[in-house]
């Protein structure tokens, strides 16, 4: 969770988004003909090989450029937005009307979905191409992103965005074309440093006792199918250049850092010359001395990649702990032990802290983790996800709110999760808006079987699916910690008294609530005192841990290192830092959440009959989410109408006719999602007998004398591959034969129409089973065809 949204922007006045409007829907009446349109041309040369992609046009009042505020909660801009394909140079591409269904073709608008609902008046209007690269990872998943270059992940305007210049447009409110043009490309920040990588995660240069580190990760490069970088800037000590004394390491978890880091001039002129100044209550002092670290680690779908191991993502956790942390150690006179490894931050930040002690107890000590995104799902933000229905609105139909301030002790809701939603929307279907829901959607879901992420709900309606919500778990802290309280990880004696967390009662986006649910978990096994809580009633989102001034929480790290050191009050015990206390594995994170899991939660749907003559079959299975329409197809033929169905439903066949091959086709849609077809396995006419004696070649008797069967026609059926049996009567004996000779079967019919039956699988030469058959009439096979047809599916 970020104090931001789009380009690093602040939280706006209160006054300014009270009045934040719903997504509307419905289009004025003047734009019934015509509607508005807007035209996109490309001018030559900026485009050399065709591009997919996603093209934004932002309509801002006049004068005002539609870059200076898009942020949910303040934005006087309408934004629309909507995937391209196969964009080429002279590719013209038009944008029209708006729709809340059609969001992955068509065009989709906040705060108003469709550009027909743009009131009239004067705008000032720009476009955006933001191009996506295709990438083939290791696990066979395929997708269409953007992959930052320096620029944080910005939501629009990244680098090699293809931009149209500011124009001012009056809009009639009438039928109307918008034409604009892209002329330019927008090209990477101006870097100076010598770093590998180009612009990936930026390229910096040293300045004092700033350093920088960049490598190319073997674990992301494998997994994307290319060059993949993380990267790290290291703050040194005072006197580190001329001691040889070895430092702990506070690693400070944030958003994109670029190559600086987050403290002011003057804060920073303190940590150089090794002195806190004096205040009014307290004289100068030495600064605590560590080595701080924080990471770069932009990522597509977000501007950090919450460096954890993701199905989605990628294994950003081993990159940064097992290949960064590596050489940062090799590189800086570091302590490498767990107890000198500290991690902190806030939000995203206090998320990622607390999420890098519970997997990685083996390598960190502790966490003072403030004001962190959703600890427990219980309360992911404001929203039950466990029990709610929907992700937007509780049981009575109330708004849940996203974002809030108070006024005069009175709470004022900002944006609720669907205006946040939907704004999101407007930015980039599956998850690609680089914004604060998806990347929450990208970070703890498994793939879906489109190869994005799985979302827990509907992006528009809101509707959660449970059984994307399970796949969640994982990254659930609270639920993943108490899961192994007691297992082989040993967690609940692990972690103790190693976890720190600050929250405010106030918190803005309602994380205050994540955290209680956590603690109430984790003292329903550990008692209370396992864990370190603070609460500030008072206290929106932000600020340093508990509300310390900075050196006085850096102080507090430092005690605690001191304190856990091998020679200090209470050593870090080496039985709470052993590698089999290490989660999140990425091989685990593949086999819960990878393509190859994402195939094997599919089937397709399947006929059955249950012995009694009832045909019945299941519509497959299928991502949460996907909605399913079916038809039955008889004899290669659609018999009846279309039907809706629901994931694990089964539906029965009631044939008004004889019916010889029955396949239940199935159709599913979803959002994100192509529409795909699924056909069942073909139930054939057939008797299936459970066993049966196989007879010499005999002769069938009347009325049928004269035909000759074999009893090679006792094997496998090739077109089903299941086995089937046919049993013979001798001339004169039909009953008499059936009931000695096929005991134990399984019959689907009385005992003399079973014997037609035999007798029509042994003389009639369009039987489907093999063996030598003999030639017939017409009129057998209608006479068995029309007096037993309701009971040859098998």
């Amino acid at each position: 969770m970020v104090g931001f949204r789009v380009f690093g922007l602040a939280l706006t006045a209160v006054s300014a988004v009270i009045a934040l409007p719903q997504s509307t829907t419905s289009a004025p009446e003047d734009y019934a003909k015509r509607g508005l349109n807007v035209r996109l041309s490309i001018a030559d040369g900026l485009l050399s090989n065709t591009t997919d992609g996603r093209v934004h046009v932002l309509f801002a009042p006049a004068g005002t450029d539609p870059l200076e505020d898009t942020e949910v909660d303040s934005s006087p801009d309408k934004i629309f937005g909507k995937n391209v394909f196969g964009i080429e140079a002279g590719s013209i591409i038009t944008l029209s009307g708006g729709s809340s269904v059609d969001t992955d073709t068509g065009v989709y608008g906040w705060p108003n979905v469709s550009l027909n609902q743009i009131p009239a008046g004067s705008y000032s209007v720009q476009a955006f191409l933001t191009k996506y690269e295709t990438a083939v990872r290791s696990d066979g998943s395929k997708v269409s992103v953007r992959f930052p270059c320096g620029d944080g992940g910005a939501t629009i305007n990244g680098p090699g965005s293809l931009t149209s210049v500011i124009t001012d447009v009056q809009i009639t409110g009438r039928g109307q074309t918008v034409e604009l043009k892209f002329t330019n490309v927008t090209g990477p920040e101006d870097f100076t440093g010598s770093e590998i990588g180009g612009c990936n995660q930026g390229n910096y240069e040293d300045a004092g006792s700033l350093k920088h580190l960049k490598i190319r990760s073997e674990a992301l490069s494998k997994f994307w199918g290319r060059d993949m970088y993380v990267g790290a800037n290291i703050r040194l000590p005072p006197g580190y250049a001329n001691s040889t004394t070895r430092y702990p390491v506070v690693y400070e978890q944030d958003h994109w850092t670029g190559g600086d880091w987050r403290y002011s001039e003057a804060f920073t002129a303190q940590w150089d010359s090794g002195i806190i100044p004096a205040t009014n209550s307290s004289p100068s002092r030495p600064t605590p001395k560590f080595i701080h670290v924080t990471f770069r680690h932009e990522a597509p779908f977000y501007d950090d990649s919450y460096a954890v191991n993701t199905a989605n993502i990628g294994p950003y956790g081993d990159a940064i702990n097992d290949e960064m942390i590596p050489l940062i150690d090799s590189t800086f006179r570091t302590i490498a032990e767990p107890y000198a490894r500290v991690q902190e931050g806030g939000s995203t930040g206090g998320w990622i802290s607390a999420a890098s002690l519970a997997y990685r107890p083996d390598l960190f000590g502790a966490c003072f983790s403030s004001y962190p995104d959703s600890l427990s799902f219980i309360r992911h933000q404001a929203i039950p996800l466990y029990t709610n229905k929907n992700a937007y609105f509780n049981a009575d139909g109330s708004s849940i709110p996203s974002i809030r301030t108070f006024v005069n002790d009175t709470e004022v809701v900002l944006a609720t999760t669907q205006q946040e939603n939907h704004w999101e929307l407007s930015f980039g279907t599956s998850t690609r808006s680089f914004l604060q829901w998806d990347v929450w959607q990208a970070v703890f879901s498994a793939q879906g079987y489109n190869n994005y992420p799985l979302e827990a709900w509907d992006k528009y309606t809101g509707e959660i699916y449970p059984g994307a919500v399970e796949l969640w778990k994982p990254f659930d802290l609270a639920e993943y910690i108490t899961s192994n309280w007691a297992s082989s990880r040993n967690l609940g004696q692990v972690l103790k008294n190693r976890m720190f967390i600050y929250v405010g009662g106030r918190d803005t986006y309602y994380l205050n609530l994540g955290v209680q649910e956590f603690q109430k978990k984790v003292e329903a096994l550990g008692g209370a005192g396992w864990a370190n809580f603070t609460y500030l009633p008072t206290r929106p989102h932000g600020g340093v841990y508990n509300n310390l001034p900075q050196w006085e929480f850096f102080e507090l790290v430092y005690q605690w290192i001191q304190d856990h050191a091998p020679d200090g009050k209470t050593p870090l015990d080496s039985a709470v830092t052993v590698p089999t206390s290490r989660g999140n594995a990425w091989e685990e994170v593949l086999a819960h959440g990878g393509r190859a899991a994402a195939k094997a939660r599919q089937a397709d749907p399947e006929v059955k009959n249950d012995g009694r003559g009832r045909v019945t079959a299941s519509v497959g299975r299928w991502d949460p989410g996907v909605t399913l329409e079916a038809q039955w197809i008889a004899d290669r033929r659609e018999v009846g109408r279309k039907f809706e169905v629901k994931q694990g439903q089964e539906v029965e066949f009631k044939p008004e006719r004889g019916v010889g091959d029955l396949v239940l086709k199935v159709t599913g849609r979803k959002r994100g999602y192509r529409a795909e077809e699924r056909r069942s396995n073909s139930l054939r006419a057939q008797l299936v007998i459970s066993h049966a004696v196989p007879l010499a070649v005999t002769r069938c008797g009347a009325p049928y004398r004269g035909l000759t069967c074999s009893s090679a026609i006792c094997g496998r059926h090739a077109a089903s591959n299941h086995v089937h049996y046919a049993c013979f009567a001798t001339p004169g004996k039909r009953n008499e034969a059936v009931s000695a000779v096929c005991t134990g079967t399984k019959m689907l019919f009385s005992r003399a129409h079973a014997l037609h039956w035999l007798l029509y699988l042994c003389c009639h030469p369009s039987s489907s089973l093999q063996g030598g058959l003999a030639h017939t009439s017409a009129g057998l096979a209608q006479h068995v065809v029309d007096g037993h047809s309701t009971s040859m599916l098998s």
